[in-house]
């Protein structure tokens, strides 16, 4: 009699099976997807689906099930016709047509309705990059489904910050995990609009779990190990439409399913799903940066494909045809039967198949896909042009367009920045035909695919990194969007600061988390903060809320600059701010000084920044700095305060009426002449003025008078000194030195600190 059959044996015999989700359900990459679905969009030349399945296939799945609905056909034939249906596949791969699919709960419907599934399997997306080793992921799985029967689900994440480039804009997650065994005991969608500002957790959550880890660090890398029992728990719930929001935020609240469902870190592996135009450069930039190695492009991913890695991180298939005067930057890739004329330059580009490029043309930052034609004297900066665009002479394409199959385009046209343009009319339904104006979180205003969303940074990228080596520069295609998701973060913190009294240095250190977990730089950072602070001056009491405001968060500002330059930029944004309007102009003086005194701002930040040309730059800035000029200063305050001690710090009001007679001339320009060696436009402090004047018994007429009541100032024996040895090297022969000193009021001209001048 044989033996009976253990579990073990039972379970090492189960096919491993995958679903992939060829559609996306969402608009983002109209128009392209009107003609192509988006799984078969080449991403460095290799279409996106190739790397899912090739990812599947390291796993050591045996059986893929790939549903699609829109451009069906296009995906049957693409299967039917690659390395997958040929007989050394390692997995069969069988397509699922459902014309009614309108989410990812429809398509798992139908999954249940034809019993294909026997055992736990993979569920991902067709337009992901994985390198991970997914049988740590399974074998961790079947471990927990051992020790916990109503185990359901597995969600594989990655540590990153919630800002990170790889997740797409308008997606945020909150994980509440255990800490011990990583259970999901409650899961958030956080939608950009509306605003989230709280999040409601049953406290028996507590109360079962003595270790709890609230996270919105989480990359969703959206694969996931399921059971057998997931898709019928969609049949059974036919309102569950996403597999998120819908789906693991029902189980989890729920009261009487009690099923569970965990979640597994990855380390020291890449992840990312091509879910927007913005993750569409940024994974491509990893791509070419080799973060996603072995997934790289001379691995050949493709049945033809003949790509070799050269220096600066540089690929080029065979048969690709370059002049000599050619010029290739970093990252760029170039497709078989790319013929490629004199000076033309390309960088940080992906050239794909059969593209003509004529002379002095300059490719930057694009997307140039198949059987593209570009004539002479062409400019193409951060864009994506689809198959069979031509480009006529003279063209000029500016970052962030779009242009889309068979447009044609030319001669002599400039293209202005974020244009899109298609060759058929555009239809209601999204990219993958979906009648669906939402996006797979439910949120219409951030799934929509807009090109004004394309805004190609000038800083090159490499971005997507879930990988804990990846890249940490920015997107070329990081969209305004993250910006405004990282201001809108910083104006919070800094209101409940405000609201909560918190001392700077609480509020720096929140100011500090938010930067460093966005990827955002110091100058982002001030560019929010230095308006929020202060719109919190009282307008109606100008002057002395000002004096609050800043006495109070001036520091703040403090711990947002740590040189010069950042000194120089900070003002630059305080005189944007200022400049707005009338009332906002007659801080700025008062700001400036506070500052100052703070030693938010040095001296010579302050004059640096008044000659810089910029400050006086464009019809806003430059109407702002000629009313700023008679705006600042205290008046008949200066010369008691510390700050009237340095010379030419209210350098807009330092303004001076010389008024001279016959015989007096001489006197009088040695100090206008000594105010241009040092640099300051303007006068010094009434009492220098004084001891000048009588030091050379100047007649009243030929005084130096001051215009703004006084507000001058001067570094007083510092500047006294400067003055009488300029004196020295120009007086005039056979004249005593001492007849053009300036003198203080006890005769001494050395550089000690003395009280001032009475």
């Amino acid at each position: 009699m044989a033996p009976k059959s253990t579990g073990k044996n039972i379970e090492a015999e189960t096919v491993l099976q995958a679903v992939v989700l060829a559609d996306s359900f969402n608009e983002r990459f109209n128009p392209i997807t009107l003609d192509m679905p988006r799984c078969l969009l080449p991403l460095c030349n290799t279409p996106l689906i190739e790397y899912t399945l090739e990812f599947l296939a390291v796993a050591g799945v045996q059986e893929v099930y790939l549903f699609c609905r829109e451009h069906s056909e296009k995906v049957k034939n693409y299967v039917k016709t690659s390395k997958w249906n040929r007989s050394y596949s390692p997995f069969k791969i069988i397509t699922i047509v459902t014309p009614e699919a309108r989410s990812v709960g429809d398509a798992l419907r139908e999954l249940d309705s034809k019993q294909l599934i026997n055992s736990d399997f993979i569920l991902i997306s067709g337009d992901v990059v994985s390198n991970i080793h997914l049988k740590q992921v399974l074998d961790a799985h079947r471990a927990r489904k051992n020790t916990d029967k109503n185990a359901i689900m597995t969600m594989v994440v990655k540590e990153a910050s919630p800002f990170h480039r790889s997740r797409a804009l308008g997606e945020s997650s909150i994980f509440v995990l255990d800490g011990k065994s990583q259970e999901c005991v409650h899961y958030e969608s956080v939608e950009l609009y509306p605003r989230k500002r709280r999040m409601v957790m049953d406290m028996q959550v507590f109360e079962k779990h003595s270790d709890v880890q609230i996270r919105n660090d989480l990359i969703d890398c959206q694969i996931d190990i399921c059971s057998v029992e997931v898709p019928a728990l969609f049949t059974e719930n036919f309102d569950y439409q996403d597999i998120r929001k819908d789906f693991v935020y029902g189980i989890l609240t729920s009261d009487l399913l009690g099923k569970t469902i965990y979640c597994h870190m990855v380390k020291d592996a890449y992840a990312a799903r091509v879910r927007s135009l913005q993750t569409y450069d940024a994974i491509s930039k990893d791509i070419l940066s080799r973060w996603t190695y072995p997934i790289v492009p001379d691995s050949n991913l493709q049945e033809g494909d003949s790509y070799e890695y050269m220096r600066g991180q540089i690929y080029k298939e065979q048969d690709v045809s370059l002049s000599r005067s050619c010029v290739l930057g970093e990252k760029v890739l170039i497709g078989a039967g790319t013929e490629i004329a004199e000076n033309v330059k390309i960088t940080n580009s992906v050239i794909g198949r059969r593209v003509s490029i004529g002379p002095n043309v300059t490719i930057d930052g694009a997307y140039i896909w198949d059987g593209v034609t570009i004539n002479a004297n062409c400019s193409i900066s951060r864009s994506i042009l689809t198959n069979n665009v031509v480009l006529e002479e003279n063209v000029i394409v500016n970052k962030g367009c779009l242009l889309t199959y068979d447009v044609i385009i030319g001669p002599n046209i400039t293209l202005p920045p974020y244009t899109k343009l298609t060759s058929h009319k555009q239809t209601s339904e999204n990219d993958d035909g979906d009648i669906s104006e939402e996006d797979e979180s439910g949120n219409q205003k951030a799934a929509s695919f807009d090109i004004s969303n394309l805004s190609l940074t000038d800083n090159e990228s490499s971005a997507s990194v879930i990988s804990d080596g990846s890249s940490e520069e920015e997107s070329d295609f990081d969209g305004p969007t993250t910006l405004e998701v990282f201001s809108k973060e910083v104006t919070q913190t800094l209101e409940r600061a405000f609201s909560e009294g918190h001392t700077v240095e609480i509020a720096s250190l929140e100011l500090n988390t938010l930067r460093m977990a966005s990827n955002t730089t110091f100058h982002d950072t001030r560019t929010v903060v230095i308006p929020t602070i202060f719109g919190q001056i009282n307008t109606d009491k100008l002057l002395p809320s000002t004096k609050d405001v800043l006495s109070r968060w001036g520091l703040l500002i403090g711990k947002l600059v740590h040189s010069k330059a950042d000194q120089i930029d900070a003002l630059f944004i305080l005189q944007e701010c200022c400049a707005k309007s009338e009332i906002h102009n007659k801080t700025f003086a008062p700001s400036l000084r506070i500052l100052y005194e703070i030693d938010v701002i040095e001296e010579d930040a302050i004059l640096e920044w008044y000659y810089d040309e910029r400050s006086k730059g464009g019809v806003v800035k430059h109407e702002a700095y000629s009313k700023l000029r008679d705006a600042i200063g205290f008046p008949n305050e200066c010369d008691q305060e510390p700050i009237s001690q340095r010379v030419g710090f209210y350098l807009t009001s330092l303004e001076t009426i010389i008024k001279t007679e016959e015989g007096n001339q001489r006197q009088v320009s040695l100090l206008k002449n000594y105010r241009q060696t040092i640099g300051v436009a303007g006068a010094f402090n009434v009492s220098v003025i004084q001891a000048f004047n009588a030091s050379h018994k100047v007649s009243v007429g030929a005084q130096i008078e001051n215009i703004s009541n006084g507000s001058i100032s001067v570094r007083r024996k510092r500047t006294i000194s400067q003055y009488n040895e300029h004196v020295t090297s120009s007086m005039p022969k056979k004249r005593n030195k001492k007849d053009y000193d300036i003198r203080d009021t006890d005769g001494s001209m050395s550089d000690d600190g003395l009280p001032p001048v009475s």
